[in-house]
């Protein structure tokens, strides 16, 4: 279950690093279209680590001495980084939440004293929930494992980045 809950984290963290690279990228009015399809490729992305996570687990599992012990480790990690990651996902989603509002005051409080923040200290909040989840790690591999998806939810963002930099460009030489 935990793992499940992980696995969602990253796909709503996948979603928003889309989201925010696609934003003030595009000359169009209407922007709907185009954060839909950053939301989903974020998602997307988050779905291509997490695929390459499972492989790398199915691949440590298989050849770990002891299979249940492996389980146990990764479980007790996996809470242990989840005290770290749902209040962040918590103080996230509420400053999300609080947009709907329709003030315009509102919406710039939250983006200035709380969303752009939150966006700034995203990856020392994924390094310390890792490292928090890994610390009395019992095995090695539980280890490995971690520093290796940290490793792949940090790129996210800079993949999505580099791409959206490049889409703007071709769209760019297409209008001139």
């Amino acid at each position: 279950m935990t793992l499940l809950l992980l696995f969602l984290l990253a796909s709503l963290d996948g979603a928003l690093c889309g989201f925010r690279t696609c934003m003030g990228r595009c000359p169009l009015i209407r922007k709907k279209g185009h954060y839909t399809i950053g939301v989903l490729r974020g998602v997307l992305a988050a779905q291509v680590v997490s695929g390459f996570s499972l492989i790398c687990l199915l691949i440590v599992a298989a050849f770990a001495r002891d299979p249940q012990l492996l389980r146990g480790d990764l479980e007790k990690s996996a809470v242990r980084m989840l005290f770290v990651f749902i209040p962040y996902t918590v103080l996230v989603l509420g400053n999300i939440a609080l947009r709907v509002i329709p003030s315009t005051d509102i919406r710039s409080a939250t983006s200035v004293f709380f969303l752009g923040p939150l966006t700034g200290i995203r990856p020392f909040v994924m390094i310390i929930g890792v490292l928090a989840g890994i610390w009395r790690a019992q095995l090695h591999e539980t280890v490995f494992l971690g520093l290796f998806v940290l490793a792949l939810m940090l790129s996210v963002e800079y993949v999505l980045n580099f791409y959206c930099s490049r889409l703007q460009q071709r769209q760019i030489r297409s209008l001139i």
